[in-house]
């Protein structure tokens, strides 16, 4: 076992609190679950189904390879799989994997990338299929070797005239369609075969009438004599009397009503793991465009934002604002009152601000430690510097104590207006940083000031 890997905290890995929430999702899920670092072999993150199925501790599988675990996964496959990963997004295959006291499982591996820190992990979400695996292996066995010992005895078999009447059949046949021999005696295969399946049944026995073919096979739907659906296999040739006269044809009947609903069960069960990619998807997502904090947008979002809203603003030409808000003495706040009451102050200040503006086309961020971004489409300059007396009021509204201020000022900010109709010669990032000198001329002016960029 690899002896370099950095100790992982079990408890919870990532350093804030929606993260925290997911290592709770992630610890109770259904699913046996692990996070895989293709480049060093190694398990990043293990939910207790995953350690409870392989009969490892967290500990012993986070301060090991995945290789040592599980001998079907060395690097180089582990590798392999990673560029699949890559290429197709979502893998899902059959594996095996060993437990600790040697056991071998077979199991259904779904397998999706995460983006992290710039690297691509592994998400492996895995069903133990042991047991029906198994059970499936046995069950064709035993077919096998009923057929071999009673020539076909575990099947139905009838021999049916030309016309559709059926005139020998064995019990076999009757279980399957529901019907004693007297009964199917009295019916043709017209009358209780499904009519979304009748045409192509016809068909089949006019090539065998004709001589097109010798033998034939297609999958059909029998309605039993409950009305119940019977799937089966039906694998037909046709016999001939000494001057090759159409004497009657062969059936063989095999009932696939189980195999049929053990594929819908299994498509269901597809269906509903990517589902569960997708929604972990679009979670994963919104987390990352959200600062954990304050719950607003967070920097990736607004720089996406930004970009798209610039983009927007060259094709009609409408002016683009941002406001830069800063609060001031922010650190004489942490060093003051700690830690806690500076990131409740924030969490305030941000609900202050989100309900200043009711246009939904309007963003607030944070995007950074204690500043915060207005951004503003169709806004020119006027509307921009009317949005920043609102903030500044909000704050002022709040009478938050800030003891590091001067003259025992309450908490204050400071704010950047910069505004301009988006060009393609020109840049989004001219305009935040044009924002930017904006806000550092209100600080330098004496702070708990709004200072609008004039017009270039």
């Amino acid at each position: 076992m690899s002896q370099d890997r950095p100790q992982a905290a079990i408890t919870c890995p990532f350093p804030d609190e929606a993260d925290c929430r997911y290592v709770q999702l992630f610890d109770h899920a259904p699913l046996a679950i692990a996070v895989i670092d293709p480049g060093s072999d190694c398990y990043l993150e293990v939910n207790q189904r995953f350690c409870d199925r392989l009969g490892y501790t967290r500990e012993e599988l986070l301060h090991s390879t995945v290789s040592a675990i599980n001998p079907h996964f060395h690097p180089e496959a582990l590798a392999d799989l990673a560029r699949q990963v890559a290429a197709r997004q979502v893998v899902q295959f059959y594996s095996h994997q060993t437990t600790k006291s040697g056991d071998e499982l077979e199991v259904l591996m779904t397998v999706t990338p995460i983006q992290r820190n710039g690297s691509m992990l592994l998400h492996c979400m895995t069903i133990d299929m042991t047991a029906q695996l198994r059970a499936e292996r046995q069950f064709v066995d035993s077919e096998r070797r009923f057929r071999e010992t009673f020539e076909q005895a575990a099947v139905g078999i009838a021999h049916v005239a030309a016309d559709g009447a059926w005139l020998r059949m064995n019990q076999r046949l009757c279980e399957i369609v529901g019907y004693s021999e007297d009964e199917l005696r009295g019916l043709k295969f017209q009358d209780i075969t499904h009519p979304d399946d009748l045409v192509a049944n016809l068909e089949m026995a006019k090539a065998l009438l004709r001589g097109d073919v010798d033998t034939c096979s297609m999958q059909k739907r029998y309605i039993r004599k409950d009305k119940q659906i019977a799937w089966v296999n039906l694998t037909a040739s046709l016999a001939r009397n000494n001057l090759g006269e159409p004497e009657y044809f062969i059936s063989v009947i095999e009932d696939i009503s189980a195999r049929k609903q053990a594929e819908a069960e299994r498509d269901n069960l597809i269906h509903t793991l990517e589902e569960q990619v997708r929604r972990r998807t679009e979670q994963l997502e919104r987390l990352s465009m959200t600062d954990v904090l304050t719950g607003i947008a967070n920097r990736r979002c607004f720089d996406e934002v930004l970009s798209a809203e610039w983009a927007r603003g060259v094709r009609s030409q409408q002016p683009l604002s941002i406001i830069e808000i800063d609060v001031d003495y922010f650190k004489s706040l942490n060093d003051h009152l700690g830690h806690a009451h500076a990131d409740q102050c924030l969490i305030a200040i941000a609900y202050a601000l989100g309900s200043l503006s009711t246009r939904s086309s309007d963003l607030l961020a944070r995007y950074g430690g204690d500043e915060f971004l207005l951004l503003l489409p169709q806004t020119d300059r006027a509307g921009a510097e009317s949005i920043a007396r609102k903030v500044e009021a909000a704050v002022h509204a709040l009478a938050m104590v800030n003891p590091g201020v001067p003259d025992s000022k309450g908490l204050t900010v400071s704010q950047g207006v910069a505004t301009a109709v988006p060009a393609r010669d020109k840049y989004p990032q001219d305009l935040l940083e044009e924002a930017d000198r904006a806000m550092y001329m209100a600080k330098r002016r004496g702070r708990d000031q709004i200072f609008v960029s004039p017009p270039e």
